[in-house]
């Protein structure tokens, strides 16, 4: 027994080796973080939270998190990470111990740590600096505790999930149904023990004993990303679970059934809060991205939240069945093992590729360090950007500032001096930050004085180029010279589609130069079924964006005047019809020195 025992601890060690050497690998290999949004933002808060103790009742930055990753922060991003790797090695070590409690047999214990990973999303959420895994492993951790009957330390450790995760206030109900269900009523108060902490503390910051739900950053009736469909995240399963977890699921429910049937004994409570925790997160983010609440953005990433705890619980009622100890069934799951070991190594999404925005942003943040600024200051709301210019916003004496324009006109008077710039990307600009582009065309007092274009389109309501512009705030419309020089190439051609037909150019419209030149089209289809292409160098950068019958369509390209870039009408179909091209203007990309 010894020696078996000993075999297992070396194979189980030898599983998570590998998954702790892959995760570094890839954090070393990453250009730039792996999520450039909301994974910078909990860096930055956790690394000045030294400088700034208030931020550790900082809401959208999870109090709890800040306060146990801030001395892994101190080191930079991959310090973060790191806590992150070492969270998700402690999880998986206690999701092992529970398995072996249950009596799972080995080889069904090492699909944990190699399920979790081959999930993209939850590798994602390591390798992003992001709030996830720490939940994971207070829910995974909590389960431990009541599959041992320690009532007292689970309810103590589910009191702090709230300031983990928002969504931490649903283990806290769960835990209160589980300890009246387990007649444990004296254990109930210490669901209270962390809000009350956290409560006194935030006497002292903002005056409020309640400030967990009065400074809440989110609002029910906040739909600003808007809506999108009820069964978003059952058909994105494979970000979140993977197609492992789900056929991992799938064998679990026979073996349920036939523990019902064999009449062997089920925990209840350690089921109901493992599939409560997975499914009512599910549920309650598909609503809140279907209705447009919450400021919801449909991230698939969000469902990782149970996911080790959901995995671990199925993985347990898998060892209950006997068949499981048949040696065909040992060697069908380390077959399976090893496979997802190859897809692990094999995926497509690691190390991340720089997104073509992103390289702008890089771009934009090495312009910014070459130019004398003098007093002005630089307004933005991409994370990456200050990251890679190397400042922490949350931090002082900081010469870019990360700014929502709320009121445009109000900052412009009371916030910006005249000669400061306004940072405006594609992605954050229009909505978080509040400049869409027709705002910043209307504006007598902005003026686009630099451009980092990349060569996507975005196809959605504003089909804008994909990239960043240097706005300078000018009162006295100081910055006229600067305005680019617009020509229109042609108004109202009718392009024939033959039958039969299936690539159309419309180059041919577009003046001959060697200069790059950004292009805008405006069209209508007279029906469905037409797509408008744009292909640069043989697809190293390839849009598509489908043409609607009798909706006008507008899109700007980046057009180089090398003559690899390709922008026509594909008829997959091969219908015959007909595109209104009801406007081409085109206009040099700006590049003025600051």
């Amino acid at each position: 027994m010894p020696n078996r025992r000993l075999k297992e601890i070396i194979i189980l060690s030898a599983v998570l080796l590998f998954c702790v050497g892959w995760l570094i690998d890839i954090m070393l290999k990453n250009v730039v973080p792996e999520d450039v949004g909301d994974g910078i933002m909990h860096f930055f808060i956790s690394n000045a939270s030294w400088q700034h103790p208030e931020l550790f009742l900082h809401h959208w930055g999870k109090p709890l998190f800040i306060l146990l990753s801030s001395p892994f922060s101190q080191f930079g991003f991959n310090g973060l990470v790191l806590f992150n790797i070492l969270v998700f090695v402690t999880t998986c070590i206690i999701g092992f111990k529970f398995l072996q409690q249950r009596k799972a047999p080995i080889y069904i214990q090492v699909l944990l740590p190699l399920i979790l990973l081959k999930a993209h999303d939850v590798a994602n959420t390591i390798l992003g600096g992001l709030t996830e895994p720490l939940f994971n492993l207070s829910l995974i951790l909590a389960l431990f505790l009541l599959n041992n009957k320690k009532y007292a330390w689970f309810a103590l450790v589910v009191s702090t999930m709230p300031f983990l995760r928002s969504e931490g206030q649903l283990p806290v109900i769960l835990a209160l149904l589980i300890l009246v269900y387990e007649r444990q009523y004296k254990y109930i108060p210490l669901l209270t023990v962390a809000f009350i902490i956290y409560g006194i503390s935030g006497i002292f910051v903002y005056n409020d004993f309640m400030w967990y739900f009065n400074e809440s950053p989110y609002a029910m009736n906040n739909g600003i990303y808007g809506h999108g469909t009820w069964d978003h995240y059952l058909l994105s399963y494979k970000n979140y679970i993977g197609n492992p977890g789900l056929y991992i699921f799938l064998l679990a429910i026979p073996a349920f059934i036939y523990m019902l049937i064999k009449k062997i004994q089920i925990d209840w409570s350690n089921w109901i809060f493992s599939y409560g925790v997975f499914f009512g997160i599910l549920i309650a983010h598909s609503y809140f991205w279907a209705t447009g609440q919450n400021g919801s953005l449909g991230l698939t990433r969000i469902a990782t939240q149970g996911v080790p705890l959901f995995l671990v619980m199925n993985l347990s009622i898998l060892g209950k069945v006997p068949l499981s100890e048949k040696i065909f069934c040992k060697a069908v799951f380390i077959i399976f093992s090893l496979a997802i070991v190859n897809a692990i190594l094999t995926n497509k999404y690691y190390p991340k590729e720089i997104a073509a925005l992103d390289q702008q942003i890089l771009n934009t943040a090495d312009f910014l360090k070459n130019q004398d600024l003098g007093a002005r200051k630089v307004y933005y709301h991409f994370p990456l950007l200050s990251f890679a210019y190397g400042e922490n916003p949350f931090k002082d004496n900081n010469r870019l500032i990360y700014y929502t324009f709320s009121n445009l006109e109000n900052d412009l008077r009371t916030t910006l001096k005249p000669g400061d710039l306004i940072v405006r990307d594609s992605h954050f600009g229009p909505v978080e930050m509040a400049l869409p582009m027709e705002k910043i065309n209307k504006h007598p007092s902005l003026r686009i004085v630099k451009e980092f274009l990349s060569t996507n389109q975005i196809v959605d309501e504003r089909n804008e180029t994909e990239g960043v512009i240097i706005l300078e705030y000018q009162p006295n419309n100081k910055l006229n010279k600067y305005n680019p020089s617009i020509s229109t190439i042609a108004i109202d051609s009718l392009l024939k589609i033959p039958e039969n037909q299936e690539f159309t150019g419309i180059n041919c419209f577009f003046p001959t130069t060697n200069q790059d030149l950004k292009v805008t089209v405006t069209l209508t289809a007279d029906q469905d079924g037409f797509a408008l292409v744009y292909d640069h160098d043989n697809g190293a950068s390839y849009s598509l964006m489908d043409l609607k019958a009798g909706q006008v369509f507008e899109g700007t390209f980046l057009y180089f005047g090398d003559g690899n870039t390709k922008i026509y009408v594909w008829n997959p179909r091969k219908l015959k019809g007909a595109i209104h091209l009801k406007k081409i203007s085109c206009a040099k990309p700006i590049n003025v020195s600051l």
